[in-house]
């Protein structure tokens, strides 16, 4: 009997918040709020604090609004979330429903081990919060001790974050994909005054991410919903499986040109042995260059660190030249340096790329002896669960013996270990 996983595919579409991500995913898994509502309901984070999700509708979508409620009043906070040198004593956080003192990082992480949250949960948000605290430490240049938080550690925002690593935790998904992101732009007021959009922390927790300028300026990605994205770690590839579920969250904001929402599709997928990853294909063709110095370059280029495979072949390109097709595979955030590397190593004039998925085999490696000396050797799981081993070609490489004695070897080492 094969088994099933969820897999969530998040689309960018106005952008993403803490909010934004809770309502879309209480919108696709609506019998997550009662549960939701009654650990939130135990919780000391702040004064009178709870939430409210309501019916919204942009640009003739329907979906959820999530709304942090403190007292009677719905908070409606659109200053900057950033982080600023402490210039007070440590002290009690304030209990005011609006105001926007500033809180000792220490103070939220105290703040969170009060709330007698289950421990998966707490590890998430606490993981959350320090990797969008790392993030302003590196734009401000100083450590976690010496900052305190504006905003981000007021009870709306505990609220979206402990709501989130709720929400990811209680939905089973065991995977992860997003959409490129709306990278917005013009400024966004903040504490200190006006800053550039994306926010320098966001940028910072998103290296590596995709993203897509589609004319509707603003800030579409909040370091909140950056510090989300970052800890869910998902992968950039086309989403397969069976549709289960969709969630449309709102956010508070409204834009020009397309709806201010965050989509949630949810996949039921049969579980494999397949690891599946996404990377990147860079290809050109060369028709100038000696066999002497491009066999050089192919040789720099397969030590180059950010290159996964590289293989080459022989075909017939414009006014009948015989060209060398190059291929390079490596990860998304390597591309720029494996491209500067092709026009550093070769005489081409430019490349072409695109993403490719492709599926590996879990692998485990260890070292065996054999006839007094050790020799590396690669395990591999098949789907059917047989598991096939082979003796690492680089080591036979180094012995000085002949081909049928290599060859004996690599038999006798890979024989024993399938009928052990």
């Amino acid at each position: 009997m094969s088994s099933t996983r969820m897999h969530i595919h998040l689309d960018v579409i106005g952008g993403i918040a803490g909010d934004m991500f809770a309502a879309a995913m209480l919108d696709a898994f609506p019998d997550l709020r009662l549960p939701l509502e009654d650990m939130l309901s135990g919780l000391t984070l702040a004064l009178n604090a709870s939430f409210r999700l309501e019916d919204a509708m942009d640009k003739g979508l329907t979906g959820k609004r999530f709304q942090v409620v403190m007292g009677n009043s719905v908070v409606s906070d659109k200053t900057h979330l950033v982080f600023t040198p402490a210039r007070r004593p440590s002290g009690v956080l304030a209990p005011a429903a609006h105001d926007h003192h500033h809180y000792r990082w220490q103070d939220v992480m105290q703040r969170l081990d009060r709330a007698a949250l289950p421990d998966d949960i707490a590890r998430c948000a606490r993981e959350i919060y320090t990797l969008l605290a790392q993030a302003e430490c590196a734009v401000h240049n100083t450590s976690l001790e010496q900052l305190h938080l504006h905003e981000v550690g007021a009870a709306d925002a505990l609220i979206d974050i402990v709501s989130a690593a709720f929400l990811i935790h209680h939905s089973q998904v065991t995977s992860w994909s997003v959409s490129s992101l709306p990278w917005g732009g013009g400024m966004t007021r903040c504490a200190h005054g006006k800053i550039p959009v994306p926010a320098p922390a966001t940028l910072n927790l998103l290296d590596g991410f995709s993203w897509f300028d589609d004319g509707q300026p603003g800030e579409r990605i909040t370091p909140t919903g950056a510090a989300i994205l970052a800890w869910l770690k998902p992968r950039f590839a086309p989403v397969h499986g069976s549709s289960s579920a969709t969630g449309y969250g709102f956010g508070n904001r409204q834009f020009a040109l397309c709806a201010n929402v965050l989509r949630v599709c949810a996949f039921t997928q049969r579980a494999a042995t397949l690891q599946q990853e996404s990377i990147i294909a860079v290809q050109c063709d060369i028709d100038d260059m000696t066999p002497e110095l491009l066999a050089i370059a192919i040789d720099q280029l397969r030590q180059h660190e950010a290159v996964i495979d590289l293989t080459t072949y022989a075909g017939q390109g414009k006014k009948q030249r015989w060209v060398t097709h190059l291929e390079i595979l490596c990860r998304a955030p390597q591309l720029d340096d494996v491209c500067q590397a092709i026009f550093n190593q070769t005489s081409t004039l430019g490349v072409r790329f695109h993403p490719v998925t492709r599926y590996t085999l879990p692998r485990r490696h260890e070292v065996i002896a054999h006839e007094q000396q050790e020799w590396p050797v690669k395990y591999a799981r098949r789907p059917n669960g047989e598991e096939s081993c082979k003796v690492e070609a680089d080591s036979l490489c180094l012995s000085s013996q002949s081909h049928h004695q290599r060859q004996y070897i690599k038999a006798t080492i890979e024989n024993h270990l399938v009928s052990k």
